[in-house]
């Protein structure tokens, strides 16, 4: 009677490093907004008042930002108009200024070209446009937050990234 011995000793070795790669995730403490540095999470409500952002409202965000934006401003660039992006000097050149949350929200609620002197609903995702935008239908003022606080973000993490266009993306 012979014994049919595993010629693969390749599965063990396989399998021990699952095992040692499992427990060090199980272990290894995962970061959380306190590991963020608060300057970082911190940006500007308004012109006075600055908040300070969780890992939740940076990781929702983030999501909605993806759902609702990144398709024409992905990695903060503008690609309709590569001139304008979401860098915080693009945005504090634009009129109404647009570099704090609540400007952003009432930017997202009724959008403008950069001077401010043309409403651009028809063109531009935004809660007065969810007829032609669906994706805009039920964002709520908090979730405009979210999106503004995730595009004042960004910047302090990317840097020049941020808005540097296709060179980068």
């Amino acid at each position: 009677m012979s014994v049919i011995m595993n010629k693969n000793p390749f599965k063990y070795l396989a399998v021990a490093i699952a095992f040692v790669m499992l427990a060090f995730q199980l272990f290894t403490p995962s970061a959380i907004a306190a590991d963020i540095p608060i300057a970082l999470r911190t940006v500007p409500l308004n012109e006075k008042v600055n908040i300070v952002l969780t890992q939740k409202d940076i990781s929702k965000g983030k999501k909605l930002f993806s759902n609702a934006c990144a398709t024409c401003h992905l990695g903060g660039a503008t690609f309709t108009n590569p001139n304008v992006n979401l860098s915080p000097e693009s945005l504090a050149g634009a009129y109404p200024i647009r570099n704090n949350v609540l400007a952003l929200v009432d930017y997202m609620k009724k959008p403008t070209t950069y001077d401010g002197v043309t409403e651009i609903y028809d063109v531009h995702p935004s809660l007065k446009s969810t007829d032609i935008f669906p994706i805009m239908r039920g964002y709520t003022d908090n979730d405009l937050k979210l999106i503004a606080g995730y595009i004042l973000y960004e910047p302090k993490v990317q840097g020049i990234r941020w808005g540097g266009g296709k060179i980068y993306y």
